[in-house]
């Protein structure tokens, strides 16, 4: 990861499906139930009758039934439930006969899905809109008309719901309309356009429009959906299966009439060109959050990561002065705004950001040269000169905490690996180092500007290096046991370990660098360089030398 130009917001990518039947999601967390809940149902805009209506229980188990009713002819609805519903309320509505229908009378393919929050709101608006917002969010989560899954996850997935879409009005989300997603992502275009092509099938603009849609939207086993539920789960879970499909439908749904420049869609903006896969990303910013590097969640959802620097500062290579921010699972910052959270020495976090099972934050720091130490509730647990062993540490990058609570970090200046054992500072042990007077980059490990560390199912550890093009391994037990492996690319940044064992490493270079370039390398990191200043360094020897990016 470019720490410099990396993840300057916070990103969370979510997949869509939807379809005519109506699911309305409100997580309760424990309390009773005895509310009525009103709303109407919509489509294109226009009211939908004699809709059947349901509202449901959803957990980790089968779905209950709570209550069931049908649209009036103004499209209004009224439930009423008693009870204390152990999971997340849901409603369906299915079927109807749609006013901005052409050809009237009942449409059995009509399904539209909302996901709300904690409490109904006031008054529940069910569309396209609120549908693809659900479906989108609870994907994973949703088999047809049944929702179930585990209790955060459910939670998770119906916050994010506002996110998207308003559940009152039934228009667009508050976090869908901000700066960020409205102007610098195609995610309106994106949800406004699935909106649309589902309001197709809803209206029945063409006689042919919901066969079209099923059609557009059978996954790569072959099993069309039969109805807009399942078009939009199938859309939502094969986001990237020929895209176009589903995009040509907007042209043959919404022609633009002749002496016309726009379509006339029940919904803006939609898009001009076919997406290259049906994902509605957002962006999320604010909590001290600037320049940000490795994103680690706690055990509630929360997302954790560094800031490489102060928010309005005029950050630069020479100081990295930021600190910690936190976010929601729904992307609202916890983490104060402008300076994010401070103290235990913390100054200048890198790539090394790490969550104990405790949901303590251990991350490092470039500048302050120093390991720290957070609690659940961003207060820093280190002393405030943080963890430095005397000044022994250099600028620090990749750290873990392993299943047995031992910590690992790595000293990107000197070349060499921090050891914790259960996170104790006072018993802290230092590996990959030479034991001949050398440098530390010709010990055993090989280890040259270390930056990301990962352990496997088998307990070994695994460093990349941002100078080089090697890995470097050994068990935990015993790092004397060095293995050392070429990558086939250069300058190793992010890594990770897949549930089957196999370690990927991203590379900042391809094949590699001329001689010239590295000998430049290893002297901003002999004199303090940070990462970013040598990224831009190879940036430069790209450039100049095209054939060297092929990986």
């Amino acid at each position: 990861m470019d720490l410099k130009g990396g993840v300057r917001r916070l990103c969370a990518a979510v997949r869509l499906s939807v379809a005519a039947l109506v699911v309305l999601a409100i997580s309760l967390a424990g309390q009773a139930y005895a509310d009525s809940i009103q709303g109407q149902v919509l489509g294109a805009g226009a009211l939908i009758a004699k809709s059947t209506v349901t509202l449901w229980s959803a957990s980790a188990d089968a779905p209950k039934q709570l209550a069931q009713t049908q649209t009036g002819d103004d499209g209004r609805f009224t439930l009423n439930a008693e009870g204390s519903p152990d999971g997340i309320l849901y409603i369906v509505a299915k079927g109807g006969v749609a006013a901005a229908s052409k050809g009237g009378g009942d449409n059995p393919a009509i399904a539209l899905i909302s996901v709300g929050g904690n409490k109904p709101p006031a008054h529940v608006v069910i569309n396209e809109f609120t549908t693809v917002a659900s479906v989108w969010t609870n994907a994973q989560f949703l088999d047809g008309t049944a929702l179930k899954g585990n209790a955060l996850g459910l939670r998770i997935a119906a916050g994010n719901v506002p996110n998207f879409a308003d559940l009152e009005t039934g228009g667009y989300g508050v976090m869908m309309q901000d700066a960020l997603n409205s102007t610098q992502t195609p995610t309106m275009a994106n949800f406004a356009t699935l909106s649309n092509v589902l309001a197709g099938c809803v209206t029945r603009v063409k006689d042919d429009a919901c066969s079209s849609l099923f059609a557009a939207a059978t996954p790569p086993t072959g099993k069309a959906p039969t109805d807009t539920l399942t078009a939009a789960e199938s859309i939502a879970l094969n986001s990237a299966f020929k895209p176009g499909r589903v995009f040509a439908l907007l042209d043959n749904f919404y022609p633009v009439s002749e002496g016309k420049q726009l379509r006339a869609t029940p919904f803006m903006p939609y898009l001009s060109f076919a997406p290259s896969a049906w994902v509605l990303p957002l962006e999320f910013t604010g909590g001290g959050y600037t320049g940000g590097a490795k994103v680690m969640f706690d055990s509630k959802g929360n997302a954790w990561s560094g800031a490489n620097f102060i928010v309005g500062s005029q950050g630069h290579d020479a100081l990295w002065d930021g600190n910690l921010s936190e976010f929601a699972p729904n992307g609202r910052p916890l983490s104060p705004m402008t300076t994010g959270f401070t103290g235990g020495g913390l100054q200048g976090p890198g790539f090394g950001t790490a969550i104990d099972a405790n949901d303590r934050i251990w991350i490092d720091s470039t500048s302050g040269k120093t390991i720290s130490l957070f609690d659940k509730n961003g207060k820093a647990l280190s002393p405030p000169q943080g963890y430095n062993f005397g000044g022994k540490l250099g600028f620090m990058q990749g750290v873990i905490v392993t299943p047995s609570g031992d910590v690992w970090a790595l000293d990107f200046t000197n070349d060499r690996v921090v050891f914790m054992p259960k996170g104790e500072p006072a018993s802290a042990k230092f590996y990959c180092e030479s034991t001949n007077g050398k440098p530390n980059k010709d010990s055993p490990c090989k280890l040259n500007a270390p930056f990301g560390i990962a352990i496997d199912q088998q307990d070994r550890i695994w460093i990349d290096n941002a100078i080089g093009g090697t890995v470097t391994r050994f068990p935990a037990s015993d790092p004397s046991k060095v293995e050392v492996f070429p990558t086939g690319g250069h300058s190793g940044k992010g890594m990770a370990v897949d549930s089957t064992g196999n370690v990927w490493i991203t590379n900042t270079l391809g094949a590699g660098m001329t001689l010239g370039t590295k000998l430049r390398l290893l002297k901003l990191k002999l004199t303090g360089g940070t990462a970013t200043g040598m990224d831009q360094v190879a940036l430069k020897d790209l450039l100049s030398h095209p054939g060297l990016a092929g990986c």
